[in-house]
């Protein structure tokens, strides 16, 4: 196993990744699982990508697996409890229960109070090791704040705010169906924006850009990477499109997700790579990307189509159909 990490690391980290995500999230199907308990099995399962990436860094590196700084491993801990706490706290009293899925906090069980403390850990032990000068290519480093790339992590969060905007305006001038709001006071809106960020979403960049992208850059040009990893992302939520969080019919109605996440996963690779491999600022974006409906109305068409034209002008504006010089992926300043 520890072979197949070191010379395929591309692979191997697919098949972890699939492979913890399908287990935790087919679960709930194949299995009838009390609320609390199929929930927490959904957030494990999201953890998939973070676990592949930093099991084939450990691996690859040679080293033993450890908590690296204990005060960013607590820290992280204790925020991780509080926000899911208030989460689960606010169900049914201001925020939704993800398709009656989620439990409120009466219904949590002591066995699921183990399981979310294992997810806790997890994404400590993640971000302990930002600080681990003993891993090789450590692209966890770029999980906390640098002032140098301010402007990004800005970038990262009012993305898809200016899109969403943009649509709402352009599709009422021009008589295109929007939202029946363009702002939605919502006073738990940065409970969900937290939630996003920690479990339902943010969590995927450390996979999906911060070990897969920088390995697919080492072979293909930032284009390729964006259609192979668009491919998977999409894949990876298969199960979610028959345990209930998404629709009840299957892969059929999957088949969308593989058309409309290659847009985004193209934005996505923009600024990973304009931000010089920040992790922070495309888990904003992602976070934001799950969230921003919630408070700000939209025209799904015109959306669309500003999606499909932002993406192109990326691949332009950062000339992704060139390969980077793999010594650039690790370079200490942004690109140009």
């Amino acid at each position: 196993m520890k072979e197949l990490l070191k010379s395929k690391p591309i692979l191997s980290f697919l098949l972890l990744t699939f492979g913890i995500t399908f287990s935790f999230w087919f679960l709930p199907i194949i299995v009838l699982l009390p609320k609390d308990i199929g929930f927490a099995a959904i957030l494990i399962g999201g953890c998939g990508p973070l676990i592949a990436g930093f099991l084939n860094t450990y691996v690859i590196s040679g080293e033993k697996i450890k908590i690296n700084s204990k005060p960013i491993f607590i820290t992280v801990f204790l925020i991780a409890a509080l926000v899911l706490f208030l989460r689960l706290y606010f169900v049914n009293n201001g925020l939704g229960d993800v398709n009656g899925l989620m439990p409120s906090l009466n219904e949590v069980s002591f066995l699921s109070y183990i399981l979310f403390g294992i997810l806790f850990f997890i994404l400590a032990i993640n971000l302990s090791n930002a600080t681990n000068s003993k891993l090789k290519e450590n692209y966890l480093k770029s999980s906390f704040f640098e002032k140098r790339k301010s402007k990004w992590y800005i970038i990262g969060f009012s993305l898809f705010i200016i899109l969403n905007i943009s649509s709402y305006f352009i599709g009422s001038l021009l008589g295109i169906k929007t939202t029946d709001f363009i702002f939605k006071t919502d006073p738990f809106w940065l409970i969900g924006f937290f939630s996003n960020l920690l479990f339902f979403g943010g969590v995927e960049e450390f996979g999906w850009r911060g070990f897969l992208q920088k390995e697919l850059q080492k072979k293909y040009n930032p284009l390729i990477g964006s259609l192979i990893i668009s491919f998977f992302w999409s894949l990876w939520f298969l199960p979610l499109h028959y345990n209930g969080i998404y629709s009840t019919n299957g892969f059929m109605d999957l088949l969308p997700r593989f058309i409309w996440l290659i847009p985004i996963t193209i934005v996505f690779t923009w600024l990973y790579n304009k931000s010089s491999y920040s992790i922070l600022a495309v888990i904003l974006l992602h976070a934001m990307l799950n969230n921003v409906n919630s408070a700000i109305g939209s025209s799904g068409l015109v959306y669309t189509i500003i999606g499909i034209v932002v993406a192109i002008f990326f691949i332009f504006d950062d000339k992704m159909w060139k390969k980077k010089p793999y010594h650039l992926i690790y370079e200490n300043k942004e690109t140009d």
